[in-house]
């Protein structure tokens, strides 16, 4: 896969009313287009961008469970085959939301969404294949529809690295965050040497990607908006048999 540069991820903030309030950014990377990752989804609730997925099945979606935190499910709606949030593509009803059953907040930061149609395959729309193990310290793209810093959701790539060794624990402030990796649940999402990088949380569930391959979908940022702090993936190995189980039970 050829990797692309990575840009310098930038928050804006306004002070309003003795408040301070981020906008909220995903900077970073460069636009791609959704024949180089025709497993995209954006997730939107109310309308609005809240999270990205990737079809893994015909009904389903992968994503994380903090990406879908609101409780109807029925407002949640998936937009596939587009290179814009809210541009030319098809969009899906959810159905029903399945996130882990451990999940609360923190570990086990993963969900399904089962749609109401089966997806329509097509050359920008296709599933991912999901990795069955991991790779310590591989080269990663993370691909999201966030709001960029030109002002648009236009789907983009970064370049990151997925790590799970003792220097990547020891980057993480919180606790929780560190167990995550030491169960083997998650991994690190890294910036490349030199490189000033940050996510918001709609970037939750983006995927997370080597050569064809989902590894991982984003989890959260230890401390949202600011750069080069501890960030996690939920890695989709150490889930596969749930995640199966879960599709063939609902389908």
């Amino acid at each position: 896969m050829k990797l692309a540069p990575v840009l310098l991820f930038v928050i804006t903030v306004h002070h309003l009313d003795q408040s301070v309030q981020a906008k909220r950014l995903q900077i970073g990377g460069i636009d791609t287009g959704i024949f180089l990752y025709p497993y995209m989804a954006a997730i939107e609730f109310a309308q609005k961008l809240v999270g990205n997925g990737a079809i893994v099945a015909q009904r389903y979606i992968l994503t994380s469970a903090s990406a879908v935190a609101e409780p109807h499910d029925s407002l949640y709606k998936v937009q596939l085959g587009a290179d814009v949030f809210k541009g030319p593509g098809d969009l899906y009803e959810v159905l029903t939301i399945y996130k882990h059953p451990r999940y609360i907040g923190w570990d086990y930061n993963i969900a399904l969404l089962h749609l109401k149609e089966p997806i329509r395959y097509s050359d920008s729309v296709q599933p991912v294949i999901i990795a069955d193990t991991f790779v310590n310290n591989l080269q990663v793209l993370l691909v999201s529809y966030g709001t960029n810093e030109e002002g648009t959701m236009h789907l983009r790539e970064a370049i990151y690295t997925a790590s799970t060794d003792a220097e990547c624990v020891d980057s993480l402030t919180k606790g929780l965050s560190k167990e995550i990796i030491i169960q083997e649940h998650g991994f690190c999402v890294r910036s490349p040497p030199g490189a000033e990088q940050g996510q918001w949380a709609d970037n939750a569930g983006a995927p997370i990607v080597a050569d064809g391959k989902l590894y991982g979908v984003f989890a959260f940022s230890e401390q949202e908006g600011k750069t080069n702090v501890g960030s996690i993936g939920t890695r989709v190995s150490a889930f596969l048999e749930w995640i199966y189980e879960t599709m063939e039970e609902h389908d």
